[in-house]
Protein backbone atom coordinates (compact mmCIF):
# COMPACT_ATOMS: atom_id res chain seq x y z
CA UNK A 1 0.00 0.00 0.00
CA UNK A 2 1.16 3.64 -0.77
CA UNK A 3 0.51 6.86 -0.04
CA UNK A 4 0.12 9.65 -2.69
CA UNK A 5 -1.39 13.10 -3.09
CA UNK A 6 -4.43 13.31 -4.65
CA UNK A 7 -5.61 16.21 -7.19
CA UNK A 8 -9.70 15.80 -7.47
CA UNK A 9 -11.03 16.72 -10.59
CA UNK A 10 -14.45 16.79 -12.45
CA UNK A 11 -12.64 14.80 -15.09
CA UNK A 12 -9.77 12.30 -15.02
CA UNK A 13 -6.96 11.20 -16.53
CA UNK A 14 -6.05 6.96 -16.68
CA UNK A 15 -3.53 4.97 -18.02
CA UNK A 16 -1.61 6.47 -21.15
CA UNK A 17 -4.12 9.51 -21.37
CA UNK A 18 -2.76 13.31 -21.28
CA UNK A 19 -4.70 15.88 -19.21
CA UNK A 20 -3.50 20.03 -19.24
CA UNK A 21 -4.10 21.34 -16.31
CA UNK A 22 -3.80 24.87 -14.94
CA UNK A 23 -2.64 25.22 -11.02
CA UNK A 24 -3.91 28.05 -8.91
CA UNK A 25 -5.08 26.86 -5.56
CA UNK A 26 -2.09 27.25 -2.90
CA UNK A 27 -2.61 23.66 -2.37
CA UNK A 28 -2.06 22.20 -5.60
CA UNK A 29 0.65 24.80 -6.27
CA UNK A 30 2.53 22.52 -3.24
CA UNK A 31 1.20 19.45 -5.18
CA UNK A 32 3.45 20.08 -7.79
CA UNK A 33 6.35 21.71 -5.73
CA UNK A 34 6.39 18.75 -4.12
CA UNK A 35 5.36 16.12 -6.49
CA UNK A 36 8.78 17.84 -8.49
CA UNK A 37 10.80 17.26 -5.80
CA UNK A 38 10.41 13.36 -5.90
CA UNK A 39 9.73 11.01 -9.21
CA UNK A 40 7.00 14.13 -10.87
CA UNK A 41 3.84 12.13 -9.42
CA UNK A 42 0.69 12.16 -7.49
CA UNK A 43 -3.34 11.04 -7.87
CA UNK A 44 -6.00 12.01 -9.68
CA UNK A 45 -9.77 11.17 -9.20
CA UNK A 46 -13.11 12.55 -9.83
CA UNK A 47 -14.87 14.85 -7.51
CA UNK A 48 -18.67 15.57 -7.70
CA UNK A 49 -19.40 18.57 -5.99
CA UNK A 50 -22.89 18.42 -4.24
CA UNK A 51 -25.51 20.63 -5.63
CA UNK A 52 -26.27 22.07 -2.29
CA UNK A 53 -22.82 22.84 -1.02
CA UNK A 54 -19.43 23.56 -1.86
CA UNK A 55 -18.59 19.72 -0.96
CA UNK A 56 -18.92 16.59 -2.59
CA UNK A 57 -17.65 13.15 -3.38
CA UNK A 58 -14.36 11.91 -4.14
CA UNK A 59 -14.22 8.56 -6.58
CA UNK A 60 -12.67 5.62 -5.42
CA UNK A 61 -11.00 4.25 -8.27
CA UNK A 62 -8.24 7.09 -9.89
CA UNK A 63 -4.80 7.23 -11.68
CA UNK A 64 -1.56 8.00 -10.85
CA UNK A 65 -0.14 10.91 -12.94
CA UNK A 66 3.41 11.84 -14.00
CA UNK A 67 3.99 15.67 -14.91
CA UNK A 68 5.47 15.66 -18.45
CA UNK A 69 5.53 19.44 -19.25
CA UNK A 70 5.47 22.90 -17.60
CA UNK A 71 3.87 26.27 -18.97
CA UNK A 72 3.52 29.70 -17.93
CA UNK A 73 0.25 30.29 -19.52
CA UNK A 74 -1.14 33.38 -20.59
CA UNK A 75 -2.99 34.26 -17.33
CA UNK A 76 0.28 33.83 -15.35
CA UNK A 77 -0.97 30.80 -13.85
CA UNK A 78 1.03 27.50 -14.13
CA UNK A 79 -0.03 25.05 -16.40
CA UNK A 80 1.23 21.97 -16.31
CA UNK A 81 0.33 18.23 -18.39
CA UNK A 82 0.07 15.12 -16.85
CA UNK A 83 0.56 11.52 -18.35
CA UNK A 84 -1.40 8.48 -17.03
CA UNK A 85 1.14 5.77 -15.32
CA UNK A 86 -1.26 3.31 -13.70
CA UNK A 87 -4.87 2.70 -11.91
CA UNK A 88 -5.36 2.89 -7.97
CA UNK A 89 -8.04 1.82 -5.62
CA UNK A 90 -8.15 4.26 -2.55
CA UNK A 91 -8.53 2.51 1.23
CA UNK A 92 -8.23 5.98 3.47
CA UNK A 93 -8.10 9.79 2.18
CA UNK A 94 -7.04 12.27 4.90
CA UNK A 95 -7.01 15.98 4.40
CA UNK A 96 -3.82 18.30 5.57
CA UNK A 97 -4.97 21.84 7.39
CA UNK A 98 -4.28 23.53 3.74
CA UNK A 99 -7.18 20.91 2.17
CA UNK A 100 -4.28 19.07 0.26
CA UNK A 101 -5.68 15.59 0.27
CA UNK A 102 -3.44 12.31 0.61
CA UNK A 103 -4.78 8.64 0.32
CA UNK A 104 -3.56 5.27 0.92
CA UNK A 105 -4.06 3.36 -1.88
CA UNK A 106 -3.63 -0.32 -3.80
CA UNK A 107 -2.47 -0.19 -7.20
CA UNK A 108 -4.78 -2.22 -9.65
CA UNK A 109 -3.14 -4.10 -12.84
CA UNK A 110 -3.38 -2.19 -16.23
CA UNK A 111 -5.45 -3.54 -18.82
CA UNK A 112 -4.03 -5.23 -21.53
CA UNK A 113 -4.15 -4.57 -24.87
CA UNK A 114 -7.37 -5.92 -26.79
CA UNK A 115 -8.78 -5.96 -30.24
CA UNK A 116 -11.73 -4.10 -30.91
CA UNK A 117 -14.46 -6.38 -32.56
CA UNK A 118 -15.75 -5.29 -35.88
CA UNK A 119 -18.60 -4.78 -34.23
CA UNK A 120 -16.85 -2.48 -32.04
CA UNK A 121 -14.70 -0.94 -34.18
CA UNK A 122 -17.72 2.47 -34.61
CA UNK A 123 -16.51 3.47 -31.46
CA UNK A 124 -12.98 3.74 -32.37
CA UNK A 125 -14.31 5.52 -35.26
CA UNK A 126 -16.24 8.52 -32.93
CA UNK A 127 -13.21 8.73 -31.05
CA UNK A 128 -10.85 9.71 -34.15
CA UNK A 129 -13.94 12.31 -35.36
CA UNK A 130 -14.01 13.87 -31.59
CA UNK A 131 -10.18 14.25 -31.86
CA UNK A 132 -10.42 15.42 -35.44
CA UNK A 133 -13.20 18.06 -34.24
CA UNK A 134 -11.41 18.96 -31.01
CA UNK A 135 -7.77 19.39 -32.09
CA UNK A 136 -6.58 20.54 -28.83
CA UNK A 137 -7.21 16.75 -27.04
CA UNK A 138 -5.97 14.93 -29.95
CA UNK A 139 -2.89 17.16 -30.09
CA UNK A 140 -1.56 15.57 -26.84
CA UNK A 141 -0.64 12.13 -28.14
CA UNK A 142 2.00 11.23 -30.74
CA UNK A 143 0.28 8.27 -31.04
CA UNK A 144 -3.71 7.11 -31.17
CA UNK A 145 -4.24 3.03 -30.52
CA UNK A 146 -7.86 3.66 -32.18
CA UNK A 147 -7.73 -0.49 -32.51
CA UNK A 148 -7.01 -1.45 -28.94
CA UNK A 149 -10.29 -1.51 -27.08
CA UNK A 150 -8.21 -0.77 -23.67
CA UNK A 151 -6.64 2.91 -25.12
CA UNK A 152 -10.25 3.82 -26.49
CA UNK A 153 -12.47 2.87 -23.21
CA UNK A 154 -9.96 4.84 -21.48
CA UNK A 155 -9.77 7.51 -23.62
CA UNK A 156 -13.79 7.46 -23.43
CA UNK A 157 -14.44 7.48 -20.19
CA UNK A 158 -11.92 10.53 -19.85
CA UNK A 159 -14.21 12.52 -21.60
CA UNK A 160 -17.94 11.56 -20.79
CA UNK A 161 -19.67 12.76 -18.32
CA UNK A 162 -19.74 9.69 -16.50
CA UNK A 163 -21.02 9.78 -12.25
CA UNK A 164 -19.35 9.07 -9.65
CA UNK A 165 -20.53 5.25 -9.43
CA UNK A 166 -20.43 4.48 -13.10
CA UNK A 167 -16.73 5.95 -13.18
CA UNK A 168 -15.42 3.66 -10.21
CA UNK A 169 -17.79 0.09 -11.49
CA UNK A 170 -16.02 0.63 -15.15
CA UNK A 171 -12.61 1.43 -13.60
CA UNK A 172 -12.09 -0.96 -11.41
CA UNK A 173 -12.68 -3.89 -13.57
CA UNK A 174 -9.91 -6.39 -14.40
CA UNK A 175 -10.18 -6.01 -17.90
CA UNK A 176 -11.84 -3.12 -20.49
CA UNK A 177 -15.06 -5.38 -21.38
CA UNK A 178 -17.71 -3.53 -18.92
CA UNK A 179 -16.24 -0.47 -20.72
CA UNK A 180 -17.17 -1.25 -24.21
CA UNK A 181 -20.45 -2.95 -23.25
CA UNK A 182 -21.02 0.79 -21.78
CA UNK A 183 -19.62 2.83 -24.58
CA UNK A 184 -21.78 0.61 -26.84
CA UNK A 185 -24.96 1.01 -25.43
CA UNK A 186 -24.00 5.13 -25.02
CA UNK A 187 -22.32 6.04 -28.53
CA UNK A 188 -24.20 6.16 -31.13
CA UNK A 189 -23.60 4.12 -34.36
CA UNK A 190 -24.19 6.26 -37.82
Amino acid sequence: MSEIMLFPLGSVVLPEGKMRLRIFEPRYKRLVTEASKGDGTFGVCMFQRDDNSQDGELSVSGALVKIVDFESLDDGLLGITVVGMKRFQTTKVRVEPDGLRFAKVDWLPSWDVSSMTEEESYIGLQLQKVYAQFPQIGELYDQCFFDDAAWVSQRWLELLPVNLSQFDYLVRQKDCSEAMRFLSIVIEKE
